[in-house]
């Protein structure tokens, strides 16, 4: 069985494992970790960007559940070869500064009546969409740009908690006082890691509202 580490820590960016199963598609040639500190893209969260051995590598899950590795095309490992393996620390910090904000801007538009739906948390695309959660929203033309970015950074500011939780085969997140919500990307293990959120646009069509925003990790 394949330890997925990212599901419990965002902050583990290197480890030493040894090679579960391996296996070629039309892709490739690949090999799943026994450890895996590799992120998949998925749930609106791209790939982390990591290398095995030194060497780079392209993450991707595969259809029986397994997070799998594409290799170079010169390099060759087999099942039990240790290995070493890393992510790019810096950019799995910003992934998961963005995933968090998102949930995070999601709970304080739920109390102006507006209910997050969908997320995509892309470096530079980061964007989520809201549709009314009654038939008495906070009118478009209410909601105030600038205010609703100072309620999210006031709430970075007091460093509030991030939990994960897994429970059976559901993983749920809670951001700060925020409800449990089903989600397997990576987060931030406190809203204090987060810094300079700045929401970019906001548009109306349809009955759906998006926000597009900005967050940066502090450096650690």
């Amino acid at each position: 069985m394949q330890n997925n580490i990212y599901l419990t820590d965002s902050y583990r960016y290197e480890i030493q494992t040894t090679v579960l199963e391996k296996g070629q598609d039309d892709e490739g040639q690949w090999v799943a970790l026994r450890d895996n500190i590799f992120h998949p893209q998925g749930g609106g969260q791209p790939a982390d960007a990591g290398w095995i051995n030194d060497q780079p590598v392209r993450i991707k899950k595969h259809p029986n559940g397994w997070i799998i590795a594409y290799l170079a095309p010169d390099q060759n490992l087999n099942v039990g070869d240790a290995v070493s393996a890393k992510i790019d620390k810096a950019q799995r910090q910003y992934h998961a500064a963005l995933h968090t904000t998102g949930h995070l801007l999601s709970w304080e538009m739920a109390c102006f009546g507006w209910k997050g739906q969908k997320g995509h948390h892309f470096p530079n695309e980061s964007r989520v969409e809201f549709s009314a959660i009654s038939d008495n929203p906070t009118p478009i033309e209410q909601l105030d740009e600038r205010e609703i970015e100072a309620l999210v950074n006031q709430r970075l500011h007091g460093d509030y908690p991030v939990s994960v939780e897994q429970r059976g085969e559901l993983r749920l997140c809670r951001v700060s006082e925020g409800d449990e919500v089903p989600c397997g990307g990576t987060h931030v293990d406190s809203l204090g890691k987060i810094c300079q959120f700045v929401i970019k646009s906001m548009k109306y069509k349809k009955g759906v509202l998006r926000i597009s925003y900005d967050a940066k990790h502090v450096e650690v």
